[in-house]
């Protein structure tokens, strides 16, 4: 019924971050901060002298990438989506602050709430516990699988993640 979608150029209004995350909802500062815990931003969002009032400029430009990233995916959960869909929404993001919003996204202590979540990623650490793999070449589905059976039994998704990874003693014949 609810959708969430988060792209890797997320589109901010000019106003505060709060009426950003809030965006066409009626939400109070509690429901905000929360949306905004989750997507791992009210760390700078409270470091910042005006707080949820910040202005946030034309289109974000106030911000920082890996912030405005944060603000947008804390607008998508704030919706509560039953599914949410991440486009390459972590690009922007550094390694430590992509793991912390997945460990809130995915981890144990998100609610009873089952979403289904679909993301489009390029760096392969950002859907590793994915419960299900696609990987896909022009277009092709051409493996799918958990992180694991794929590199145990992949081809291209193994090749992909050992380059990522520096573990390239796997490609040397």
């Amino acid at each position: 019924e609810r959708i969430g979608f988060v792209s890797q150029d997320p589109f901010l209004f000019f106003g505060t971050i709060g009426e950003n995350v809030a965006y066409a909802r009626d939400a109070d500062d509690d429901q905000i901060l929360s949306a905004l815990e989750a997507a791992g931003a009210t760390e700078f969002v409270s470091s910042l002298p005006d707080g949820l009032d910040t202005m946030v400029g034309d289109r974000g430009v106030m911000l920082s990438g890996g912030q405005r990233a944060r603000i947008s995916l804390a607008r998508a959960l704030l919706k509560d989506p039953d599914l949410l869909i991440l486009d390459e929404a972590s690009a922007a993001l550094d390694a430590e602050t992509e793991k912390r919003i997945q460990e809130s996204l995915f981890g144990s202590s998100n609610g009873s709430k089952k979403r289904i979540t679909i993301a489009v990623a390029h760096r392969l650490a950002t859907i590793r516990n994915a419960d299900e793999i696609v990987a896909m070449v022009d277009g092709a589905i051409v493996e799918r699988g958990t992180h694991s059976n794929l590199l145990e039994n992949g081809n291209v998704y193994s090749s992909q993640w050992s380059i990522q990874t520096g573990e390239l003693g796997s490609l040397e014949g």
